[in-house]
Formats: structure tokens, C-alpha cells, sequence
């Protein structure tokens, strides 16, 4: 073995540092043969090896400098017993790229890393496979082992964590050490070939998906995942009806963290960064559009890494990159960034607010090639109605905001869309993604019940028009169907003017 490790643990490293004459000479004084016996008493082996006393009596039995390294780094990062999910990168600063600005040979290293992750899949037991580090996600299930977190406050500091994670796996693979999880511009040019080929796609799952409750099969092993052409998955982002480019311009622009997140804190609205991240989704394919199955789709890693990277782009803009700066920047209650077992995110054994700067953890972004590309459709969510007390004006007669109230998305099994018809065409949409089992989801629960308000110019409205709202949900086969609004808690539909407080 190869010393120093940066990052060991003492089942693969540390324990084989003492030999049968260590734990024997020492086994009144120091118990070397268990790993409570060495954590405990870790500091004191530390500084002996350091001052070349211990292990005695012969020099040539002496730990080398190296050695020594190992068993200080295993120290300095908690007496990892087994590898943990995360750990802080090394002091070199990781630098993640637009995919398309990757060389041939940035390119030719990211898929030996991906081929190295596959190749594990076939030991179900190895949690840094690919389908084991893709199954956090949701499936494999059981319920027990589903942790992923979207709509709420901790969807941003999940998902940052878990790319951690992820990367940290691409570099364990021998010859990978350098390797950095590139992103994909959603907002820049077609997909490269490279993505859509080995071993990016295309991918079967190599052992059958569990259901949320652990004892049936959802998924067969074999089958393959689906996704879009380059083609077709640009046209759905750049739709008519798509409100990824504008939904992303709005969230960068807005002054507070609730506001670029969307459909977070007290906050019931559909909208924001959350919107465009849903739209997204499904924008790629039937495997990436569900929860479930996301992960499984090795193009989801630099579909996420996009997003955390606009993340970033939101902090460093509004001076929000530290916890301090970023607590300046809530509109609510900040109990979900406190240190308190609670606040946990599952299974990385860190916070939220560990999550918050990510330069902490070494991570920063390159420009997209196109440059920073904004979109015309910008808008800042004014307030419907106002106290009686305040002054208030109506911000523009040309726009209007159509809610559709109170959705119940706990009844609706899967990622659904919500259509808003007027006199027979549908003018707006957007996507919910969400998984099978909303009703059972603890994420799920806490914002069961929703609103979404579409942006509508008044000439869109014209007088008598019938306004009507479509609920489609999307199958696991990739077909979709139209489900009777009584099935999503019968929303009701308002119009409004937007309202400025003077």
C-alpha cells in the first residue's frame, strides 16, 4: 500500500499499520488490536510514531514519514472506521467546466472514471458503485435507505453534498485522482455526441430496482434507461410553452434566498430555480424525469452539477457565500440552517449549513462557452393582495397572474404536468417532479398541498374566454395521461392583478 492516504479509514489502512509484534508488545499498554482500543487512545499513538518511540524495540519496525502522514490524516478526519459517503476534497481547488469546453483527454479521463464505477456494479454490496451511489437517490429502495430531498429548504444543500459525493467516487477509481464532473449549460448548445455514448448511455440496470417498500420489484435488472436525443431534449427546453430559460432568469435575479429557490420555507408557490430544476427533468427523459429512477441516468450528474453550479452563481452574485451572509438573505426562519441532529441530511452525516459555501469544500465553476445568457422573460412575483394599511399599486394591466389553487399533489401518483388551457389551447405548463409514493414521501408531506401561478398577458384573456386547467401525469413507460382534477384535490382557479407595495 501506498502511503500517505489522504482520506483512510481503519479497515482499509489504518489497521494494518501495526503487526502481530505491535499489538503483542504493546497489549498492556495500549490495546492495538481493535479500532475502539486505537481510536481511543489515537492522539497518544500519534505523537509517539511521530517522535519514532513507538513502535519499539527494533528501528527497523519504525513507521515511516508517510506512515505517519496516514495515521495523522485519519485523525484529522474523524476515525473514519469505513469509507464515509463525504469528505472534504484536498486543498487543490476543483474547477468544474462546461462539458463542452472539455478537452479529448479531460474527456477520455471522465469516461474511465464513469467505466470504473460501472465496473463495481457487480457487487451489489459496494455502496460506491454506480448503482449503488445512483440508488440514494430513491430506488433501490427500501423506504429506510430514501433520503433525497426536493421541494424545501435543504433540496439545494442535498444535491451539493451528493455531487461531492459522486465526484469523490470518480476519483477512486486508480488513475482518476484528477478527474472533476463537468456540467451541462441547460440554457447553452446541443448536447456533444460523447454524452450518448459509452458509458454515459446507454445503461441497464444491472440488478432489479426495489419498491418503496422494499419487498417488490419495480424494475426488472436488464432494462435499460431511457432518454432524449440531443435534438428533441434542447427543443423541449427552448419550448414555447418551456419555462426553464425564464424561470432561471427570474430565480438569478431575485433579491432573497426563499425568492431564487422557490417553493421553499412558508412559501406554497411553484416557481424559481425549483421550476426551471422540474421542467428540466423532464425535458430529458423518461428515466431522469422520475425520482426514482434519476440517478440511474449518468447524464443527471452534470444535469445537477448545472444547478449547483446557477446556485453558486445566485451566492456569489447577492453576496450570499458565507452562513452569515447567506442567513442576511432569508426572508424566514432560519431553524433549517441551525447545528442540530435534525437538520441532518441522510446518508452524508452533514447540514445544511456545512453545504452553504462551497469554496469550503473546494469547488468552483468555470464560465459556460456561450457566456452568461439571460432571457428576456424575467419576472418578479409582486404580491396579489395587500393589507389594508399599505399603500400598494397595481404593477402593469398588460399581465396578470393566474393561480391555480390549492393542488394536492399527494394524490397524484408520479411527476405530473399542469396545463392552462384557454378556449381549448394550452397557453402555459409546467412539471411537478415527484416520485410514485408522494403520499408516503416525509419531503413530500410537508408541502402536500400547492399553487402554481402562471404569468398571462391580458390579450391571452380575452373576454369570455373558458379558462381551463389539465393535470397529466407521466407513466413509468414514458406514456403520460390526462387524470380528473377531482384526483388532485379539485383546484380552483383566480385571477389576478400583481400588486407593488408603494
Amino acid at each position: 500500500m501506498e502511503h500517505p492516504i489522504e482520506f483512510p479509514t481503519y479497515e482499509e489502512h489504518i489497521k494494518d499499520l501495526f503487526t502481530q509484534a505491535d499489538k503483542g508488545c504493546m497489549r498492556f499498554a495500549l490495546d492495538l488490536s481493535t479500532y475502539d482500543g486505537v481510536m481511543e487512545k489515537a492522539n497518544q499513538i500519534l505523537s509517539r510514531v511521530k517522535a519514532g518511540t513507538m513502535p519499539p524495540p527494533d528501528e527497523n519496525r519504525r513507521w515511516s514519514a508517510e506512515q505517519v502522514e496516514t495515521f495523522e490524516n485519519w485523525v484529522k478526519n474523524g476515525f473514519q472506521r469505513v469509507r464515509a459517503y463525504l469528505v472534504r476534497p484536498s486543498n487543490k481547488q476543483v474547477v468544474r467546466k462546461d462539458l463542452l469546453n472539455l478537452t479529448g483527454e479531460e474527456i477520455a479521463l471522465l469516461q474511465k472514471a464513469f467505466q470504473g464505477l460501472r465496473d463495481r456494479d457487480s457487487d451489489i454490496s459496494d455502496k460506491f458503485s454506480f448503482f449503488n451511489l445512483a440508488g440514494i437517490h430513491w430506488y433501490p429502495g427500501p423506504r429506510r435507505y430514501i433520503h433525497c430531498r426536493h421541494h424545501d429548504n435543504e433540496y439545494n444543500p442535498w444535491h451539493r453534498a451528493y455531487l461531492i459525493v459522486f465526484e469523490n467516487a470518480l476519483r477512486s477509481i486508480e488513475g482518476c485522482e484528477t478527474v472533476t464532473l463537468p456540467y451541462w449549460d441547460i440554457l447553452g448548445d446541443e448536447l456533444p455526441n460523447w454524452v450518448f455514448e459509452e458509458p454515459f448511455f446507454p445503461y441497464s440496470y444491472p440488478h432489479d430496482l426495489l419498491d418503496f417498500t422494499g419487498d417488490e420489484v419495480a424494475i426488472d435488472a436488464g432494462t435499460p434507461i431511457q432518454r432524449f436525443s440531443a435534438a428533441i431534449i434542447k427543443q423541449n427546453i427552448f419550448a414555447r410553452l418551456s419555462p426553464v430559460p425564464s424561470s432561471i432568469s427570474t430565480a438569478l435575479a431575485a433579491p432573497t434566498w426563499e425568492r431564487f429557490n422557490g417553493w421553499s420555507g412558508s412559501t406554497s408557490l411553484h416557481n424559481a430555480i425549483i421550476e426551471a430544476h422540474d421542467n428540466g427533468h423532464g425535458a430529458c427523459g423518461p428515466t431522469i424525469s422520475r425520482p426514482s429512477t434519476a440517478a440511474f441516468d449518468p447524464h443527471f450528474w452534470f444535469f445537477h452539477c448545472n444547478w449547483d453550479r446557477l446556485w453558486w452563481k445566485w451566492q456569489t452574485e447577492h453576496r450570499a457565500t458565507s452562513i452569515a451572509l447567506f442567513k442576511s438573505k432569508l426572508e424566514e426562519a432560519d431553524g433549517w440552517l441551525d447545528n442540530k441532529p435534525s437538520n441532518i441530511l441522510k446518508p452524508f452525516n452533514v447540514r445544511s449549513l456545512d453545504m452553504i459555501d462551497s469554496a469550503s469544500w473546494n469547488v468552483g465553476y468555470e464560465a459556460p462557452s456561450r457566456g452568461e445568457r439571460t432571457d428576456d422573460r424575467t419576472f418578479v412575483m409582486a404580491s396579489g393582495r395587500a393589507l389594508g394599511a399599505e399603500a400598494f399599486k397595481i404593477s402593469s394591466l398588460e399581465t396578470v397572474s393566474v393561480r391555480v389553487k390549492n393542488i394536492n399533489r399527494l394524490k397524484i401518483i408520479g411527476s405530473f404536468a399542469i396545463d392552462l388551457n384557454v378556449n381549448g389551447e394550452t397557453i402555459r405548463s409546467t412539471r411537478i417532479f415527484q416520485p410514485d409514493e408522494a403520499s408516503e414521501c416525509d419531503t413530500c408531506q410537508k408541502k402536500g398541498i400547492f399553487s402554481k401561478d402562471f404569468l398571462v398577458q391580458r390579450d391571452e384573456l380575452p373576454p369570455g374566454a373558458e379558462i381551463r386547467v389539465r393535470i397529466r401525469r407521466f407513466l413509468i413507460d414514458g406514456r403520460e395521461e390526462e387524470i380528473p382534477l377531482s384526483e388532485a384535490g379539485n383546484p380552483n382557479i383566480n385571477v389576478r392583478f400583481l400588486l407593488d407595495q408603494e
